[in-house]
């Protein structure tokens, strides 16, 4: 649940930031980056030694999972996508594709958990309710976020089902990358095309 909540809190903060602040694009890729490189270098310290890793553990073990104890954390990729996000994508569009990222992977890990059992597993042992969830989620943090728009009726509706799939679904990639890397990228790309088509 912490490292849930971490990551609301973590994607909420980068897009208030960045939308609230007056930042431009260029300041807030160049922190971002900073800081995706201080925390690849501590990366790196701990896992090349176990007592630092452990001190690490002491910490931050709330917000790591287990599988993450030894390799390399969610964090850079969470941190990594913000930063292309923000250096790719139109300002709108990056905010909305961080905050998918932020709510949508927390409520499909917790709908998977709790209920995955239920349902459906894919081979990359993602659950189809948790994926449904994730959907849902991303659709009504979508239909929130673009209100703030003055879009048309067929616009809003076609960014906000965009997003929503796109962001829900960018997890059932058949690769292996970290869906902190990959919900941001798919939802980012897939919005800022429907902006072309649509001519926004």
């Amino acid at each position: 649940l912490a490292r849930k909540i971490w990551h609301v809190v973590m994607g909420m903060v980068i897009v208030g930031i960045y939308l609230f602040s007056g930042m431009s694009r260029v300041t807030a890729v160049t922190i971002l980056a900073s800081v995706l490189g201080f925390d690849l270098f501590i990366e790196t310290l701990r896992l090349r030694s176990p007592t630092l890793n452990q001190a690490v553990l002491k910490i931050w073990g709330p917000f790591i999972r287990r599988c993450e104890v030894n390799r390399i954390s969610g964090i850079p990729y969470y941190v990594g996508a913000a930063c292309l996000a923000i250096a790719i994508f139109p300002k709108e569009v990056a905010a909305v594709s961080i905050m998918l990222l932020a709510w949508g992977d927390p409520i499909a890990s917790l709908f998977g958990i709790l209920y995955g059992d239920r349902s459906v597993r894919f081979s990359n042992g993602k659950s189809l309710i948790g994926t449904l969830a994730a959907v849902l989620a991303c659709v009504i943090v979508s239909s929130i976020f673009w209100t703030a728009f003055s879009f048309n009726p067929l616009e809003y509706v076609a960014l906000v089902l965009v997003g929503g799939i796109a962001g829900g679904t960018a997890e059932m990639l058949p690769f292996e990358i970290d869906d902190n890397f990959s919900i941001p990228m798919v939802s980012g790309f897939a919005l800022w095309l429907t902006y072309i088509v649509l001519g926004i």
